[in-house]
């Protein structure tokens, strides 16, 4: 379900005013009412949702076999598709924007002179999450040594072990760093998605949590729609405030978190309450899920550059992607990446 809401966030880029590869060529910024509520939370929620994964991934396996796993299942295809899911993107950038008239095999043959881009034609462009996911995963192992089996979550502190880090990192680091997905230089995004991905390990080992989290699913809902119409309102009608301002920008940064972190609670929360249970479908999904990752960016830009000429309303044309790109990555996914042993591995599947 996080995943499906990255697709139709990806379609939604394609028709708003923000900046992307190319756009729809009629644009509307009635798309970013809703993905600017969503945008706050949603990597922040993959993130955490892979940190809980690696949790329950280490129960059963030594941290080696995890390492070897994860060198398997990010890397291959990380190298896969930076080879041959990325670069149409890229060509299909080139000319819409550019007005690059040259064949794809003649843009490809560039691909292979490794110059980064945009001044180049090698990138990771969305599979930068698997990139961030790998490095995390490596990196933590030290501390899935330390933190294996603690229950921290239980302390009376544990609302400010998890407010506090990320608290500072937004108020330290996220006007100096902003955000670039380049890995060197993204010390923000780096540093916060890390954080975030250490606190879903957190909650994976945490058994009592997830109770808990059931029983405050409607507080914390309540709490983070308080949070984001409550700044909504105050803007409308005093205006923003200037986050020159010391205090200001100190209280931004835990308001922000606060309401990052209520939502995703609230989506755990009934999650529990809903969602916990498993059949053949649930099975199906979850093993298909890291193919549509890997191919979905690449199906949008497909899509869009075969419809800018489509005179259709923009809501129509919307739905029209979101849901032709889902059943072309289902295609793709269940009648050939499925079912060879090569394309599993390039794609990650187990």
């Amino acid at each position: 379900m996080a995943f499906l809401l990255l697709i139709l966030y990806h379609t939604g880029m394609f028709f708003n005013t923000w900046g992307w590869h190319f756009k729809n060529p009629v644009t509307s910024g009635n798309f970013e009412i809703w993905m600017s509520l969503v945008n706050p939370w949603r990597l922040s929620l993959l993130f955490f949702v892979s940190g809980a994964g690696a949790s329950f991934a280490t129960r059963s396996r030594s941290l080696g076999s995890f390492a070897k796993e994860r060198i398997t299942r990010l890397l291959i295809p990380l190298i896969f598709g930076m080879l041959v899911i990325v670069p149409p993107q890229i060509y299909l950038e080139r000319v819409v924007v550019e007005g690059y008239t040259g064949s794809y095999l003649s843009f490809y043959a560039k691909v292979f002179e490794f110059k980064a881009y945009p001044e180049g034609n090698f990138s990771w462009h969305h599979l930068w999450f698997v990139v961030y996911l790998l490095v995390f995963s490596l990196l933590a192992i030290p501390l899935f040594r330390i933190l294996k089996n603690r229950q921290i979550l239980s302390t009376r502190w544990s609302t400010v072990l998890i407010i506090l880090p990320l608290s500072l990192c937004y108020f330290l680091l996220r006007d100096r760093w902003p955000t670039t997905h380049n890995l060197v230089a993204d010390w923000f995004n780096f540093t916060f998605s890390f954080l975030i991905f250490l606190i879903g390990y957190l909650f994976g080992n945490q058994a009592d949590i997830w109770e808990r989290l059931e029983q405050k699913r409607y507080l914390n809902l309540g709490f983070g729609i308080f949070l984001i119409v409550f700044n909504i309102v105050h803007d409308a009608i005093l205006g923003p405030l200037s986050e020159e301002i010391l205090w200001v920008k100190i209280l931004n940064s835990v308001f922000k978190i606060a309401f990052i972190f209520c939502i995703i609670l609230a989506i755990l929360g009934f999650a529990k309450k809903y969602l916990n249970f498993e059949n053949s479908f649930i099975k199906y999904s979850n093993r298909a899920v890291y193919p549509f990752y890997i191919l979905h960016q690449t199906v949008i830009l497909m899509l869009g550059y075969y419809g800018l000429d489509w005179q259709i309303n923009l809501i129509l044309k919307f739905f029209l992607m979101a849901t032709s790109t889902l059943l072309i990555c289902w295609g793709l996914y269940h009648f050939l990446i499925k079912n060879y042993k090569v394309t599993r591995l390039l794609f990650g599947v187990k």
